[in-house]
């Protein structure tokens, strides 16, 4: 934690090293809470940035309607580069989920993948749960059943997928971020959560990890639990990182952006903080490989939309 400290310190000093362009301000927008996974990489992003490009590198949070309201900001901003997205899962499942989100295909335009993760299954200490396969006898016991923390993306919508594996005994807690979610998890009032790396590393102590939702073994600490999909087939959270820009900016900035980005990657600061998140780096990641996966993952939670009976509203 004093690592991540020194490092937002300096992420900050780098940010407001420079003056103000003749030019608007770099916008890096993040659709949920200030304090939660996203808003911390945005503000590191921003420092490297800033310092390398020599410009005003700013993070606007806009948290709201499950990371609907900053994603749209972005959608209709000026295509211009000055406005940009830190997106993750939640670009997808809205796009499924709500009849108003932004197309993450068609209403963006990719820079590049930051990285891709997976993530971690915890419950709150007390629950009589230390693998998946003690989630259906609890919950079948649990007057109600089991309260999901559902934040914005894909860790949500996997509290619905596990409601229906389950026939029911799940209910779904909405939270406009992770860090509030990790904080109802710790505080008891819900008792699971799908979250990133570094918010269950952060709480180890006070929450317990139970297994990893990637397609494979994570990290240390975590690369001995068990794959939540051994027990649940089909629920795979396979989080990632993105920079979207709107639709209409011009191929050369876009490749200006992703030039940059590719480099802030590579920052030693960066490239510290980022594995020391559990991500895996997307190093020379052009834009098409974002919007490649984007395209993927949006084919694919169509039809878990489709066979949960979930109905866009």
């Amino acid at each position: 934690m004093k690592a991540l400290a020194g490092l937002l310190v300096a992420a900050a000093l780098s940010a407001a090293a420079f003056p103000a362009a003749a030019q608007t301000p770099i916008r890096i927008v993040v659709p949920t809470t200030a304090g939660g996974p996203l808003d911390i990489v945005a503000r590191i992003l921003a420092g490297v940035l800033a310092r390398n490009m020599k410009e005003t590198v700013i993070v606007d949070n806009r948290p709201g309607a499950g990371a609907m309201i900053g994603s749209d900001i972005v959608a209709k901003a000026p295509p211009d580069g000055r406005t940009l997205l830190l997106a993750s899962g939640f670009v997808v499942t809205n796009a499924v989920l709500m009849k108003q989100a932004p197309d993450p295909v068609r209403d963006f335009k990719p820079v590049i993948e930051l990285t891709r993760s997976g993530q971690v299954m915890a419950v709150r200490k007390g629950l009589p749960i230390r693998t998946p396969a003690d989630i259906a006898r609890v919950a079948a016991q649990q007057p109600g059943g089991l309260n999901c923390a559902a934040g914005p993306g894909e860790a949500g919508l996997a509290c619905d997928q596990l409601r229906h594996a389950l026939g029911g005994h799940i209910v779904s807690v909405p939270y406009p971020g992770v860090a509030p979610a990790m904080n109802a998890l710790v505080a008891g009032q819900v008792d699971i959560m799908i979250a990133p790396f570094d918010a269950v590393l952060a709480q180890q102590d006070r929450v317990v990890p139970i297994a990893t939702t990637a397609a494979s073994p994570h990290m240390a600490p975590f690369d001995k639990l068990p794959l939540l999909k051994d027990t649940f087939p089909g629920i795979v959270v396979a989080g990632f990182l993105g920079v979207m820009a709107p639709p209409g900016t011009p191929d050369e900035t876009i490749r200006m952006l992703n030039r940059e980005m590719n480099a802030a990657l590579r920052d030693a600061q960066m490239n510290e903080f980022m594995l020391a998140r559990g991500s895996n780096m997307a190093y020379d990641s052009p834009p098409e490989r974002l919007a490649q996966h984007l395209a993927e993952r949006l084919e694919y939670y169509r039809k878990v939309v489709e066979a949960l009976g979930l109905k866009p509203q």
